[in-house]
Formats: structure tokens, C-alpha cells, sequence
């Protein structure tokens, strides 16, 4: 028999498991972003808080009513572990029909508890052995193929850093599955104690570690996911781009035929010419489609920055630039990891976006700085600005507000930069203009 002491340290228990995850859902407020890997997570620690301060205020108060208060979250549980397991080892795909048969389960043994509350009809059930029966021949399933599917992907994976991140939530499936069912074992009067509440505390908190611990790979998955989605915009993009010329195209055609026959020679090299600009217009979306979508082959070296912001400046002045330059270049600024040539054609289209935007009589000064680890080159016009409710759209392909060119500069810029380990960031300045501003590694010498 388990004694009264046990209760009483298993109740107590209880409530630091609560109060841990309260905690956890604050951190996860206060440090995550809102993606579904940690709303999912988020959810898991109040299901978790429902549970283990129900059962804290049955050995409290003695109520009947916190029971069924605990049965809302821990049936919950089967149902949110499923489906953050699944984003774990599929992030790029949409939930499927298991995460919401899981859902649906878990969410009908909830409710259940829930009407005990309030009306007398659904309590035997949630009092017999029958719920946990029930619990077990539903919901156990989805635990345990929620550990089949963290095994099979670690088997799979050659990664030592993936393995060592499946391997938290690995470890928090198989210590949920053995502590609930240990907890609901006790309608066959088992010599088991119920662990649920330990095994919670020990779980949840693998969980938050492996959380927490890897938020930065699972932001990076984010955001493949959301080039993933990138892409389908680009697709739907070109299709459109591609339409329009190939339009003109078969009428400039069309009409050329009909000139043919009436040997107007004139009109017919006019109509020659406009088919061959449309052909280099695809051509040209065609180049700009391949190299946002295929990785940048990159040459990185130590690189003096100023000097390539010099060479580029010299080659955009023999252009037709609209604005006047002015570069304050810090002196002993110390070398980068760049491609040089790609660092050109990054300079080249931030400073003809610029010279656009500001227009005859502007200026663009171009500075650099030094930071820890990186060096800071920053781009400042007097041009108009940018719209605030467009500042995060500049950067994705197809996007532009200009009359003319396709918005894929800065999609390519940005890809660019971040193939070099740096990053680019945006903002307008007051009273007016725009400034860009490129991080870039600081060149580590290696030498032995």
C-alpha cells in the first residue's frame, strides 16, 4: 500500500510542476517567436499546469470538481505531444490527418471532463476505470508512434548535431509514455506508485531544454520553410513575368507576317526589334530566377572592404548616376571573408537603388565602421524614403514599386550577404531617406 507521506510528497510534487511550467510559458512569451513548434510547446506547459494543480487542489481541499479539472489538461497531452513531434521531424510539411484525429480525441476526453464539472451525467465515467481504459486504447497509440517516428528519423539522420537535438525530445517522449502510463496503471491495483506528476516535472523540463537550447536551429527551419513558400511566390511570378512578353511576342510576330507580305521593310525591322527586347526581358528573368534559387558559388578571401567599395564606386560614377557620392571609409578597417567580385554586384545594385529613389541633385553616403566581429558598411540617401508598411516587403523576389525591372535586386542582394555569414538591414531615416545598412565577418587568419 502506498501511504499517506507519499500522497502528500506526490501532491507537493505537483504543484512545482505547475509552477515550472508556468515559468516555462513565460519564457516562451517573453523569448520565442510565435511559430507552431512553440505555440505547440506553449500549450503543453498550461495542459501540463492543468493537470498537476488540479490534482495539487484534490489533496488541498479534497473537491471532487479539481479532478475533472486535472483530466482537461492531462488529456490534452497525448494530443499536443503528437503534433509537436510531427513538426519536429516533418517541418516542411502541413499538419496531417493524424495530428488532427489526435486533436480530436484528446479534445473529446477533455470536454468530457470539462461538462463533469458542471453537470452530474458524464461523472461516472470520468470516476471509473473506464476513462482510463478509454485514455489508454485511444491516446496511447499516438504516444507511442510519436516515439516511433523521433527513432526512425535519428536512425536515419548521420548528423551529429540533430541526433544530439532528437535526442531531448527522444528521451521527454519515453519519459511522458512510461510516467503516464505508470499513472493510469492503477485501475489494475498495481504495486506501481503514480509517478505522473515526477514524470512530468522530468519531462517538461527536457522539453524547455531542448527547446530553448536549439532555438536557433528551429528558427532556421522556419525560415527554409518560408523560402520554401518564396519559391511557390516566385513560381506564380514568373509565370506572370513570362505571359506578358511572350503576349507581345506573338503579336509583334503576327504583325510581321502581315508586313512580310506587304514587303514594308521598315516596319518590319521595328517589329524585329521589339520581339528581340522582349527576348532579352525573359532572358533576363530567366538569369535573375536561377540566381535567387541556386546557392551563390562563393570564393571567400581576405578582403580590404573599402578598396571594393572604391573599385565600385569608381565603375557606378562612369554610369548615368543621378546622385552625388560621398564615402567616409574608416582607415586600418580590418579584412573581411568576401567574395570580392559578388561584393561588386551587391554595392553596384544598392547604390543604383539609391541614385533611383533620390533622383537628379541627391546624395548617397557610403560609410564604414568596425564592430565586434564584423565590419559595418552603411548606405545613407536623402531620397523620399521608403514606405513603412513596405519596409519588409523590399526584400522579397518580384516585389518593386519602380515602373520598370522585376524586384529581384535585393532578393539576390540579401542571398548573397547571408552566403557570407552577414547579414543586410533597412530603415528610413528622418527627416527623410533611406538607409542600408551590410554586416560582414571579420577575416579570422588560420595560419598555424
Amino acid at each position: 500500500m502506498i501511504d499517506h507521506s507519499f500522497h502528500t510528497v506526490n501532491a507537493y510534487l505537483a504543484l512545482i510542476v505547475g509552477v515550472v511550467n508556468f515559468v516555462y510559458t513565460i519564457f516562451i512569451l517573453a523569448r520565442t517567436s510565435l511559430r507552431m513548434l512553440y505555440i505547440t510547446f506553449l500549450f503543453i506547459c498550461v495542459a501540463n499546469m492543468f493537470w498537476n494543480l488540479g490534482d495539487f487542489m484534490i489533496y488541498m481541499t479534497g473537491q471532487g470538481n479539481w479532478f475533472y479539472f486535472s483530466r482537461i489538461g492531462s488529456s490534452m497531452l497525448p494530443g499536443l505531444m503528437f503534433h509537436f513531434i510531427t513538426i519536429l521531424v516533418r517541418p516542411e510539411k502541413k499538419i496531417g490527418a493524424l495530428v488532427y484525429i489526435g486533436y480530436l480525441l484528446s479534445g473529446l476526453l477533455s470536454l468530457v471532463a470539462f461538462l463533469a464539472i458542471l453537470y452530474p451525467w458524464p461523472r461516472p465515467f470520468m470516476d471509473s476505470n473506464l476513462r482510463n481504459i478509454t485514455f489508454l486504447a485511444l491516446l496511447g497509440p499516438f504516444l507511442l508512434m510519436g516515439v516511433w517516428m523521433l527513432l526512425l528519423v535519428m536512425w536515419d539522420t548521420t548528423l551529429g548535431k540533430e541526433r544530439e537535438r532528437l535526442g531531448y525530445f527522444l528521451a521527454a517522449a519515453i519519459v511522458g509514455v512510461l510516467a503516464a502510463f505508470a499513472e493510469l496503471l492503477q485501475f489494475l491495483k498495481t504495486a506501481i506508485p503514480p509517478l505522473g506528476h515526477i514524470g512530468s516535472l522530468v519531462y517538461s523540463s527536457i522539453l524547455a531544454i531542448g527547446v530553448f537550447k536549439h532555438r536557433a536551429d528551429y528558427d532556421i527551419l522556419a525560415q527554409m520553410k518560408n523560402r520554401l513558400e518564396d519559391l511557390s511566390q516566385m513560381a506564380a511570378g514568373i509565370a506572370h513575368e513570362i505571359r506578358n512578353p511572350l503576349t507581345s511576342i506573338k503579336g509583334a510576330s503576327t504583325l510581321l507576317g502581315k508586313e512580310l507580305q506587304n514587303m514594308d521593310y521598315l516596319k518590319c525591322r521595328e517589329y524585329h526589334d521589339l520581339i528581340m527586347e522582349e527576348i532579352d526581358r525573359i532572358t533576363n528573368i530567366l538569369s535573375n530566377f536561377q540566381d535567387f534559387t541556386r546557392p551563390p558559388a562563393i570564393e571567400k578571401e581576405s578582403v580590404a572592404i573599402n578598396d571594393v567599395i572604391q573599385k565600385t564606386v569608381n565603375l557606378a560614377q562612369m554610369g548615368n548616376l543621378n546622385s552625388e557620392i560621398r564615402l567616409e571609409l574608416l582607415a586600418d578597417l580590418p579584412m573581411v571573408q568576401a567574395d570580392a567580385s559578388l561584393m561588386r554586384q551587391v554595392f553596384l545594385n544598392v547604390i543604383k537603388n539609391a541614385s533611383e529613389a533620390c533622383g537628379s541633385g541627391g546624395e548617397l553616403v557610403i560609410r564604414t565602421e568596425r564592430f565586434p566581429h564584423f565590419v559595418k558598411i552603411i548606405f545613407s540617401d536623402n531620397g523620399p524614403g521608403i514606405p513603412s508598411d513596405l519596409l519588409h516587403h523590399i526584400f522579397q523576389p518580384f516585389f518593386t514599386t519602380k515602373k520598370t525591372g522585376m524586384g529581384m535586386g535585393l532578393a539576390i542582394t540579401q542571398k548573397i550577404i547571408e552566403a557570407h555569414d552577414g547579414r543586410i538591414e533597412v530603415t528610413n531615416l528622418l527627416p527623410k531617406g533611406t538607409q542600408f545598412s551590410i554586416f560582414l565577418p571579420i577575416w579570422k587568419n588560420r595560419q598555424i
